[in-house]
């Protein structure tokens, strides 16, 4: 017998427990269960769950991005600590990404990089990848074992974005996912040492950039950061230096950090389902389907917020400006009412459509990019290793607003 636990105490853990980062999911069947909008008293947002609500509050340009009100986290309410208050200020005012802008701005900014993106321009890149995913498992093949995440999962994205951008060799280190501040989003109030010490690291990447930027300025190259430079230094004023900068950092740190996660969740998806993992390695025509259900299964992307920016209606709940709401991807990719048998792990599964990249206008730009290179990751996998096994039964998962893993650590057979 299941005992219901109250959706505030459910979404306390959810949000602010490590048993709750650990595996969110069964906390989510109770949200399901219970509430399609719910409002937090601890933290004072809206949260929505259902795949549909989830998919609306996405798509509703109404509710966008607000840098001038206060900033809110979700589980934690509003950031009150006047040292990690104003390091968020900073960041800020950093410059003005397509992830934090609305029309027209938005609309803008997205514009001058979409064209780097389509799927036919990404199709392009296809063998370029394959022969980078062969030289990493060439390497693990060759070792016998490895640690998937820094051995494949990280280098690879960070390889393929980098070429794409215009990021050399000595500049990919800066960059590392778990490296960044996601010791700022798990809870814990951070020490002036650690604030410190991420505000540096902003600052040694702020410099590589500008240092970089100044070198295409001299020296264009074929590549994604020599077109924003030419776009910025021309007379039509599309470009600020600030968005240059803000543009830059988004379009290669989130070139790679989603990727990376969801290869790691997605092999570890498979090793906690055996029977699939031998399903998929069978049938090499399953992987678009199981990389896919990969994305639903287990999301490196659980929740996304929303400012209300003029009165809105979500789910027949009013939303006033002001308010915010929080889409629980997570959640939402876990739906009953949208995916039959949700907590199955199916690599055949159909009609398959989780909300991982969002929707809307802010749907993910390197989407395509993603799921290109995760394919390719598991189809040479399954053609090259006849047997895949992980030496540990439960990886550390880092810490931070992304759901993904420190560390997965395998043993390998060779066909």
């Amino acid at each position: 017998m299941t005992t219901t636990v109250p959706a505030a105490d459910a979404l306390h853990r959810v949000m602010a427990t490590a048993e709750g980062w650990a595996d969110p999911y069964p906390l989510y069947r109770q949200l399901l269960e219970q509430a399609d909008v719910y409002r937090s008293e601890h933290d004072d947002l809206w949260y929505a769950f259902r795949h549909r609500t989830c998919r609306q509050v996405l798509q509703d340009n109404r509710l966008g991005h607000d840098s001038t009100r206060p900033l809110r986290r979700p589980g934690m309410g509003e950031v009150r600590s006047p040292r990690l208050r104003e390091h968020f200020e900073r960041r800020r005012r950093r410059g003005l990404s397509m992830v934090t802008a609305n029309p027209p701005d938005h609309t803008r900014l997205r514009g001058l990089v979409n064209r780097a993106f389509t799927p036919r321009r990404v199709e392009g890149l296809r063998d370029r990848i394959t022969e980078l995913v062969d030289q990493h498992l060439d390497r693990i093949a060759e070792a016998g074992s490895a640690d998937v995440m820094a051995d494949l999962a990280l280098p690879l994205p960070v390889s393929v974005i980098s070429e794409l951008v215009g990021i050399p060799e000595e500049g990919r280190a800066l960059f590392h996912p778990l490296l960044l501040d996601g010791r700022l989003e798990d809870g814990r109030e951070p020490t002036d040492d650690q604030l410190r010490e991420v505000d540096a690291s902003f600052e040694e990447r702020d410099t590589f950039f500008r240092s970089l930027i100044e070198h295409r300025r001299s020296i264009p190259q074929d590549d994604m950061l020599s077109a924003l430079v030419a776009v910025r230094d021309g007379d039509d004023g599309r470009l600020s230096e600030a968005e240059l900068m803000a543009t830059v950092f988004l379009l290669y740190f989130a070139g790679f950090v989603t990727t990376t996660n969801l290869i790691g969740n997605g092999l570890l998806a498979l090793f906690q389902h055996p029977g699939e993992m031998a399903r998929l390695w069978a049938d090499g025509n399953l992987v678009p389907s199981a990389v896919e259900e990969m994305l639903r299964y287990d999301s490196p992307v659980q929740f996304v917020t929303r400012e209300v920016l003029e009165p809105a209606e979500v789910d027949s709940v009013a939303l006033a400006p002001g308010e915010a709401v929080v889409a629980v991807l997570g959640a939402a990719n876990r739906d009953p009412a949208r995916f039959p048998d949700p907590d199955r792990f199916d690599v055949g599964r159909t009609d398959n459509q989780p909300l991982s990249f969002g929707a809307g206008i802010h749907f993910c730009l390197g989407a395509p990019l993603a799921r290109l290179e995760a394919q390719v990751v598991f189809a040479r996998m399954r053609e090259r290793f006849t047997h895949l096994e992980p030496l540990v039964d439960e990886p550390p998962r880092a810490r931070g607003f992304l759901r993904g893993l420190q560390s997965l650590p395998v043993r390998i057979r060779i066909r």
